[in-house]
């Protein structure tokens, strides 16, 4: 008994690695909604900051990798002079498996 215990503990380890690898459960949507709302909530209370309300803005590309997604975010900042994206930024963001975004621009 306590072999096969032994044997089932690395497997059931290893599929809990690949799932948390592969991470179904964050889907573009999910990790582009969590980009846009992160962004937003981070430049909130500051006068003329940053945000997703320009022409071509938001999460424009999700990409699944190991351990997440990549997001890449555009958006605008300050009073800009035409809502061209020429005065647009752009920055990638990660989403990772548990949900939590990393790499939001801050004030």
């Amino acid at each position: 008994m306590l072999m096969k215990r032994n044997l089932l503990l690395p497997f059931v380890i290893l599929a809990l690695f690949g799932l948390l690898l592969w991470s179904p459960w964050v889907t573009q949507e999910t990790a582009r909604q969590r980009t846009e709302q992160a962004l937003l909530d981070a430049w909130l209370n500051v006068a003329d900051g940053c945000g997703v309300d320009c022409n071509g803005c938001g999460a424009i590309q999700a990409q699944r990798v190991p351990f997440g997604m990549l997001v890449t975010l555009e958006y605008g900042c300050g009073m800009i002079p035409a809502d061209t994206s020429e005065y647009h930024e752009r920055t990638l963001i990660f989403v990772s498996t548990l949900g939590t975004v990393h790499g939001i621009p801050k004030p």
